[in-house]
């Protein structure tokens, strides 16, 4: 039996901040939680891209602000290969700009200004199973309550060197957390949802975050998309369903590219194409196996606005490992350096330390960029 696959975003949510709220806090048990999945790409659809590709950016061809629908004709998306493997496909986003139109049957799009998606993505959910008939479904959900408060309570209001902003960062993080309070609430009534419809014991759920959200923290970024660090590139993703091993988590370093290998194997769909991620399915359906932790992994951005802008293609790189932290600001040609154990809110470079294992990282970060 093939089972449903439900991906949730919880557009911008941080990974730091998911215990202040009660409702997603009691979902945590029913399945295994993620804390330490660095996201290629720091944006919604470049991060949707690697998602549904298993490809960076550089690689699936959406690796900039205005290469939205760019996505290459010849590369995979997971979409197309689940709807050739006999599933009924459908998606629920607030722009049908935000992803290539491939392999979904079913496309909705919401105003996330006047629509409310904890009633319109439940009623989406019904329509999907609805239309799938006798065959499994692979649905995407994007709920933006985060995003929608940013762009009224920040980007309408605060310019991008606008010092009132960034001087404000203890308001700036209750705005933000007013939002996530409801992000909880809003998965909540999606697991409910589930429950209710008796579909749990055949579908798989998975909420995840395609980016963070700063709050000020970075000169020159109001919220995502301009720089590699924690807030931003750090994502979460939870898994509950049949076989997924319940109150489980892990804060081992993973990517957003091994998110579609991960997919495919429980779907039991063979796939021959080489792809940079690794599935951790074992781990997440045995409770006797180790998650296998990634060596390093890389993130790539390029911003619309700020001191660095780049929207054409990526300007800001990094490489981090499960302890360090390189980072590229390639327009001003600087390298940043961090310890992410005894610096984890990385304020402090030590790149002038010029360690080998420094310069093994630019390395391959260098390596990776010009590939």
């Amino acid at each position: 039996m093939k089972h449903n696959i439900i991906l949730v975003i919880l557009d911008g949510s941080r990974f730091d901040r998911i215990g202040i709220s009660k409702e997603f806090s009691d979902l945590i048990p029913e399945g295994t939680f993620l804390t330490n999945v660095i996201t290629a790409i720091p944006y919604t659809f470049g991060s949707l891209n690697v998602i549904l590709t298993g490809k960076y950016g550089k690689e699936n061809g959406v690796n900039g602000y205005y290469k939205m629908l760019k996505l290459k004709d010849s590369i995979n998306f997971l979409p197309e290969i689940l709807q050739n493997n006999g599933y009924f496909t459908s998606r629920g986003l607030i722009s049908n700009k935000i992803l290539s139109p491939r392999g979904f049957d079913l496309r909705k799009e919401f105003n996330e200004y006047e629509e409310n998606l904890l009633e319109k993505h439940p009623q989406l959910i019904r329509e999907t199973i609805t239309n799938s008939g006798d065959k499994p479904f692979f649905l995407l959900l994007q709920y933006t309550g985060i995003h929608t408060a940013t762009v009224t309570e920040v980007l309408k209001k605060h310019d991008w060197d606008d010092s009132a902003f960034y001087d404000k960062k203890v308001d700036n993080m209750k705005t933000y957390d007013e939002a996530f309070l409801q992000a909880g609430i809003y998965a909540k009534k999606i697991k409910t949802t589930i429950d209710e419809l008796g579909i749990n014991d055949n579908t798989i759920l998975i909420f995840f975050t395609d980016h963070g959200t700063g709050v000020g923290e970075r000169f020159g970024e109001r919220n995502y998309g301009s720089f590699t660090y924690e807030e931003t590139i750090r994502t979460f993703y939870h898994f509950i369903g049949p076989k997924i091993r319940k109150n489980s988590s892990s804060d081992k370093l993973l990517s957003t590219i091994d998110i579609m290998p991960t997919i495919l194997e429980f779907c039991g769909i063979e796939h021959t194409e080489n792809l940079p991620g690794e599935s951790f399915l074992e781990f997440l359906i045995d409770s006797s196996k180790e998650l296998k932790e990634k060596e390093f992994t890389f993130s790539e951005t390029g911003a619309l606005h700020g001191p660095y802008p780049s929207p054409q293609q990526s300007n800001v790189f990094c490489i981090k490992t499960p302890k360090n932290k390189l980072i590229y600001l390639k327009d001003a040609d600087q390298w940043l350096f961090y310890n992410l154990i005894s610096d984890p809110t990385e304020t402090k470079n030590i790149y002038d330390e010029n360690s080998e294992l420094q310069k093994s990282l630019k390395n391959k970060l260098l390596e990776w960029i010009n590939s």
